[in-house]
């Protein structure tokens, strides 16, 4: 398997890069696993990319910066360094949407659940789309003020971005959006994406500063 030539059932990996305007020098990043239906090749990756991209970029505020997406095989990275495993390009977008109040801190995050059609939710965090204008505290904790708002606005994102092709098994795209337990062996299709709420996640995460 590699990201020149695949079967159907491969999978890969799509990773978005992402950073503030105001910080460059943090990054973070969203990935999203896929499992490919038929044989294809590096084409259909990029188109797969270009959706996973657009579909963020319609759900961040314009001071998001999308600098990189990474296209890679789910296979652990081989030694000697494979170059046919992956691809990496940079990207040039920004957020689509302009805050109507200010934004919260990075490290308060839109949470979305991952469902499928049997076993755990899977979660996705995206920093930089909430305002403080969106939420409420009443016990102390936020929450969205007005949650199917967000819903909808999801929705519209998947939508615009494409990414709706590769959600379902029978969506017209060339991959199902999918999560991969530790082995392979176990691939769990989405069958959804649903806005659950907000979530605190901490700056020195895994996934958020990527330099």
């Amino acid at each position: 398997m590699t990201v020149l030539a695949f079967d159907g059932g491969d999978l890969f990996t799509v990773r978005v890069t992402k950073h503030h305007s105001l910080n460059p020098s943090n990054k973070w990043a969203n990935s999203y696993e896929f499992e490919a239906k038929d044989v294809g090749g590096e084409s259909q990756l990029l188109d797969l990319a270009t959706a996973v991209a657009d579909f963020e970029a319609a759900l961040h505020y314009d001071t998001t910066i999308f600098d990189r997406v990474l296209i890679s095989t789910w296979a652990p990275d081989s030694v000697p360094y494979n170059p046919a495993t992956f691809i990496s390009s940079t990207l040039t977008l920004e957020g689509a949407i302009s805050p109507t109040s200010d934004p919260l801190a990075l490290n308060q995050a839109l949470s979305v659940t991952r469902s499928s059609s049997s076993g755990r939710f899977g979660h996705l965090f995206f920093r930089n789309c909430v305002s403080e204008g969106d939420v409420q505290a009443p016990a102390g904790v936020q929450v969205l003020s007005d949650r199917p708002a967000y819903q909808t606005r999801l929705d519209a994102a998947i939508a615009s971005g494409g990414l709706d092709d590769y959600i379902g098994v029978g969506g017209a795209g060339a991959f199902t959006l999918a999560m991969v337990g530790k082995t392979a062996g176990e691939v769990r299709y989405i069958t959804f994406l649903r806005v659950q709420g907000m979530s605190t996640i901490p700056t020195d995460h895994a996934w958020f500063n990527r330099t």
